[in-house]
């Protein structure tokens, strides 16, 4: 069984009543000089922000109070402590609260490139902070954290969005850490580490630190002590072979995620995306029986907890078997792979040779790939994949870029993917000349969710990093799935003006069904006119300031006022540890049944949505929560909820009201 509790529920309206609000934002935008599609939309300073100069930020419930905060990072080249801003409701507000900093967080001072996420490690309920150190220790002038932790290590939280003394996890190995996903592997209801590592030695070499996949297993007699176990990546001892590199890569995103048939028994794959225009990786893991010798009646084994897979910590990472099967399912890189570099980088490099470079072998021939995100783009019950790509022109056209991945699951009976150009977000000049042919698309984040609440899941677009000229600068987009399938740039007509777009998280501010962004910002690499220019939009400079005057990059918050009055649900899941089902419920599937057109003579639609979790590039994080954007219906008229235990138990539900839900998986007897 599944309890369900309504948090915020429409009735039969489309949206939960927070008409104080919204009277209040009226009010607020009616007595406005600027646009008003931008004072809509950009509510930093309403929701108690100050202007925060960060490019990271995850949306996380530190405090247990069903509404997400903020985790920050700020932008600085020196070590800094990640900020922490808590929410607070406050009837008076615009949004019905604000957030607050805390200055109890207890977070460590992380340098700039160690990366931090949260989960609920231990399933005790609270948030956990999960740091990944950087660690480029065989550089020669490396040099260690001067503070705890020293290594990649989890720090409990309390609940209150304070944190315990971090704890190491002894079983990662030193590395150049820059990603991290969480997720149940093995379906046994412990969550597990996916560690996306990087170069071994950057700029001295094309070798790279395998990547961590470190499975939870419970300690025997401690109820609260946690422990993992390293499962050795095929190939990860290999020499580099130019031609089919099969030691490690160095990953900028990890996720862990379902791709293949949502209702069957397999496991989660492994999402290792790559850097150096090196394939991307698709492992496809299965459980094995271990060989043991039946024991004597006086030799039997203790009862192993947890089901068949709740081995002791020795044999955990033993009874999984991996294949990357990227290659087979077009998972890896675009089919253009000769590495030959343009014929103007050539005819340059003869007049100035910091141009020159030689042609590339074929392992350095496909991507850079920094991130990705899951989601049924075409509502056709398989989940399909979108990878952000940064291209450089002068890298030649086998320089992958960002794209659609679309799953033919559905269509073919595989696990298989391809890219169709009518699905192309790219902005690359239309004609290439010698003003612009060293163009670049830094595309470094990206998420796929429904903006608009009309069924559709639209994409969130993030570069930054490098300064080209409007209409193909590195800023948020806003891709607004249409009617037809494919996506058009809506960046404009939502009033937002965002240049160098850093990390994104999403959340449901005053939990009215619509899901709201918060993006950092970076001004790295931009040029002086580029750097202004983002600096005027944002708010750090004013029209009339010196031209050598210089703004700060600004994190902001956008609220959703882009549905045109469609409802949408929101869902929190509770998993049970107990049936093999984290707290966090990471994995889990939501199938809604939903008149999108709200005509009874036409049928409704399945709409299916995957609770991925913390992953990606970064520790990218949204908060927990599934969203379904209804169109002109009300509610869901049912739905089903395939939990991510090793039975796959399935539990139903509806009809649901538009707001918010939270769904409990109970005992059986419940």
């Amino acid at each position: 069984m599944a309890a369900v509790t309504p948090l915020c529920d429409g009735g039969s309206g489309f949206t939960p009543d927070i008409s104080g609000s919204r009277r209040w934002l009226t009010a607020f935008l009616a007595g406005a000089t600027l646009p008003l599609a931008l004072l809509a939309t950009d509510v930093t300073t309403a929701v108690g922000l100050p202007p925060l100069d960060a490019s990271r930020v995850v949306t996380v419930d530190l405090n247990n109070d069903q509404h997400a905060d903020l985790v920050i990072r700020p932008n600085s080249r020196d070590d800094a402590t990640p900020l922490v801003y808590l929410w607070e409701p406050n009837d008076t507000a615009p949004l019905g609260g604000t957030f607050l900093a805390s200055d109890t967080s207890t977070l460590p001072v992380l340098s700039p490139r160690d990366v931090i996420t949260f989960a609920d490690l231990n399933n005790d309920g609270h948030a956990d902070a999960i740091i990944g150190r950087y660690l480029d220790y065989l550089q020669p002038d490396f040099t260690p954290p001067t503070n705890a932790p020293l290594r990649t290590s989890w720090l409990p939280g309390r609940g209150d969005g304070t944190f315990d003394a971090p704890q190491p996890i002894n079983a990662a190995p030193a590395a150049t850490t820059t990603a991290i996903a969480v997720g149940d592997v093995n379906a046994d209801g412990l969550p597990d580490l996916w560690l996306g590592n990087w170069y071994q030695r950057y700029f001295s070499g094309y070798e790279a630190f395998s990547n961590d996949l470190l499975l939870q297993y419970p300690i025997s007699g401690d109820t609260t002590a946690i422990a993992f176990a390293r499962w050795s990546v095929p190939g990860e001892t290999s020499p580099l072979d130019s031609a089919t590199d099969p030691g490690g890569r160095p990953t900028y995103g990890a996720m862990i995620a379902r791709l293949g048939d949502p209702a069957a028994a397999e496991l989660p794959y492994l999402l290792e995306l790559n850097y150096g225009r090196r394939w991307n990786r698709l492992w496809q893991l299965t459980p094995f029986a271990p060989m043991i010798e039946p024991p004597t009646t006086e030799e039997r084994l203790p009862p192993r907890p947890g089901g068949p897979l709740a081995f002791r910590g020795d044999e955990v990472a033993r009874i999984l078997r991996g294949v990357d099967i990227a290659p087979a399912a077009g998972f890896d890189g675009d089919k253009i792979r000769h590495g030959i570099h343009p014929q103007w980088l050539h005819a340059r490099a003869e007049d100035d040779p910091r141009f020159k470079r030689d042609d590339e072998l074929p392992f350095r021939a496909n991507g850079n790939t920094f991130d990705a995100a899951v989601g049924d783009i075409d509502n056709d019950g398989d989940f399909d994949v979108f990878v952000s790509t940064i291209i450089h022109n002068w890298a030649g056209d086998s320089s992958d870029r960002s794209r659609f991945l679309v799953n033919r699951l559905q269509e073919t009976g595989r696990l298989t993917f391809d890219s169709p150009a009518r699905l192309s977000v790219d902005r690359v000049p239309e004609i290439v000349t010698p003003d612009n042919r060293n163009f670049n698309q830094g595309d470094i984040f990206c998420e796929l969710a429904d903006l608009n609440n009309d069924g559709r899941l639209d994409l969130i677009l993030c570069s930054s990093d490098y300064s080209d000229p409007p209409p193909h600068d590195e800023r948020l987009r806003i891709f607004l799935q249409q009617p037809d399938g494919t996506f058009a740039d809506h960046t404009t007509a939502l009033g937002i003006d965002h240049i160098g777009a850093g990390q994104p998280a999403l959340l449901d501010l005053d939990q009215d069904g619509a899901l709201d962004l918060v993006v950092g910002q970076t001004f790295n690499r931009l040029n002086a006119e580029r750097r202004r220019t983002a600096a005027l939009a944002n708010g750090s400079l004013a029209a009339d300031a010196p031209e050598d005057a210089r703004g700060q990059a600004i994190l902001r918050v956008y609220h959703n006022t882009w549905t045109e009055g469609r409802a949408g649900l929101v869902l929190r899941l509770v998993g049970d540890p107990t049936r093999g089902v984290t707290r966090d419920a990471i994995g889990a599937i939501a199938t809604a049944t939903v008149d999108l057109d709200g005509d009874p003579t036409t049928p409704p639609v399945k709409l299916i949505r995957q609770w991925v979790g913390p992953g990606g590039h970064a520790g990218k994080r949204s908060d927990a929560l599934l969203h379904f954007g209804l169109g002109a219906a009300a509610r869901v008229e049912s739905l089903t909820i395939t939990w991510p235990d090793a039975a796959r138990t399935v539990t139903t539900h509806g009809p649901l009201n538009a707001g918010t839900h939270t769904i409990t998986l109970s005992a059986p007897d419940a």
